[in-house]
């Protein structure tokens, strides 16, 4: 589905992409001041991806589109006096599409989520020297069972399985998880990061 907004004298095509709205990266650079390419070197992959769209003369022609997370991080660069004025457009816009189409309340959360695990995982493995799928592991499973011990789960419940409540304390303890583990390679220092998150959730527990 797309669906084809103006703003400023600009126009923004909207795709439906992977359940959630998209928009096409050249109209996203015009409106901004910005060269695509530049726009494209900058994001990265999972917030940009190809899709068919139609053009001016309604031939469906294959283009670059940005997810919504990926819009607010081209806005940032660009030193257009209006940048602001369209951050709130595209938020209010996007926030019209889901209404109109029933992606609305936790799906809209659960679509953010995903795209904070994304990037603590990119950060993961920034930060190794040599991240390997076992590190990725690993520090998802000690958040896993951080947040499942702390809703008081004996066993560990998966993120699929996360209420929002909990998705939402998860995220604040994996950008933790990942930063001790980062900090522990870094310094050579010898601790458990488990447990020293485990410990930061009882002292929460007993708050």
């Amino acid at each position: 589905m797309n669906k084809t907004e103006t703003w400023n004298g600009y126009t923004i095509r909207f795709v439906e992409h992977q359940g959630e709205w998209w928009a096409v990266l050249a109209d996203i650079a015009k409106a901004l001041d910005l060269n695509p390419k530049f726009i494209k070197q900058r994001l990265g992959d999972e917030v940009v991806s190809n899709n068919h769209v139609a053009d001016s003369l309604g031939r469906q022609q294959e283009m670059l589109i940005v997810s919504e997370f990926g819009i607010y991080e081209t806005i940032f660069s660009s030193r257009k006096k209006e940048a602001k004025t369209f951050k709130l457009w595209v938020f209010e816009t996007i926030k019209q599409l889901r209404q109109s189409t029933g992606l609305e309340g936790f799906q809209v959360f659960r679509m953010f989520d995903k795209e904070h695990q994304k990037q603590a995982m990119n950060r993961l493995v920034d930060g190794l020297q040599n991240a390997t799928k076992k590190d990725l592991i690993k520090a998802n499973t000690i958040v896993n069972k951080a947040v499942s011990d702390l809703y008081g789960y004996p066993k560990m419940v998966s993120k699929n399985g996360m209420t929002e409540n909990m998705l939402r304390d998860r995220e604040s303890i994996l950008d933790e998880t990942v930063e001790l583990i980062k900090v522990k390679e870094k310094y050579g220092l010898n601790f458990s990061v488990s447990e020293a998150i485990y410990n930061q959730n009882t002292i929460k527990k007993a708050q």
